[in-house]
């Protein structure tokens, strides 16, 4: 069974959790992943003992399920995540060309219709707007003006081609700050499924460790496997730090 068939076969389970009871993990989500996956092998190796406890024979199966669902929903929270990226990362790069043509149409026209009463005062009205949404709008404005009025833009030698350029990259330029909108305020449900997902696998994580920890009480090595690695390192590396700090403030010199 693939990790999408367990996201869905899950989905129920997941969206079930209220979200008051959401659960914050204290290590990086593909880190815990890895920690649940080491788990389960660990935990199958050890199932005969686990077994003689009572503990209950599909907590081993819903911890692989619960793994591979939480594997799958944080996938989707960080293609979501680069979706965003792309998309801001595209207006901001498209961005300079709209704000260079607008401003070029806009000192071009000036010149050309400044003889002409009804022309100057429609360009005056596409110029109010200042916000990029308005600056858009402008730009297909533009078009349309450019053409109506083409022969004035014919005497200064101005390049009739840019009215078509300007319609175009008005289009284009929508679409792309439509994605980047989009993506901006989506509702993040993926972000939810992957916080409850996440819940609900530490239930299965947690109890598995309780009876492996309990089963093998007398034999530390095997014992830690059923406890997680990242924070006992972290442990280690902090108490390291607080020796290093305190040998460190024993050795300055009082003051006098």
């Amino acid at each position: 069974m693939t990790d999408e068939q367990d996201l869905q076969n899950l989905l129920n389970e997941i969206n079930a959790i209220d979200e008051a009871d959401i659960k914050k993990p204290a290590i990086p989500f593909e880190i815990y992943i890895y920690e649940a996956e080491r788990l389960y092998t660990r935990a199958s190796e050890d199932l005969p003992k686990l077994t003689a406890l009572n503990m209950p024979a599909n907590l081993i199966d819903n911890l692989r399920m619960r793994t591979n669902a939480l594997r799958k929903a944080q996938l989707n929270w960080v293609e979501l995540n680069n979706d965003k990226k792309k998309a801001n990362a595209d207006w901001k790069a498209a961005k300079p060309e709209l704000l260079k043509l607008h401003k070029e149409l806009i000192q071009s026209f000036q010149f050309a219709f400044r003889n002409n009463e009804v022309a100057m005062q429609k360009l005056s009205k596409i110029k109010k707007g200042r916000s990029m949404d308005d600056m858009l709008m402008d730009l297909c404005s533009l078009s349309v003006l450019g053409k109506d009025n083409s022969k004035l833009l014919e005497t200064i030698n101005f390049d009739l081609s840019l009215l078509d350029r300007a319609a175009e990259t008005s289009e284009r330029m929508a679409k792309v700050k439509a994605n980047k909108n989009g993506r901006l305020y989506f509702q993040d449900d993926m972000l939810v499924i992957r916080n409850k997902a996440y819940t609900l696998l530490k239930e299965c994580v947690d109890e598995v460790r309780k009876y492996g920890q309990f089963a093998f009480a007398d034999q530390p090595n095997i014992a830690q496997a059923y406890a997680s690695k990242y924070r006992r390192e972290k442990k280690r590396e902090y108490l390291k730090k607080c020796k290093l700090n305190k040998s460190v403030t024993k050795n300055e010199p009082s003051t006098p």
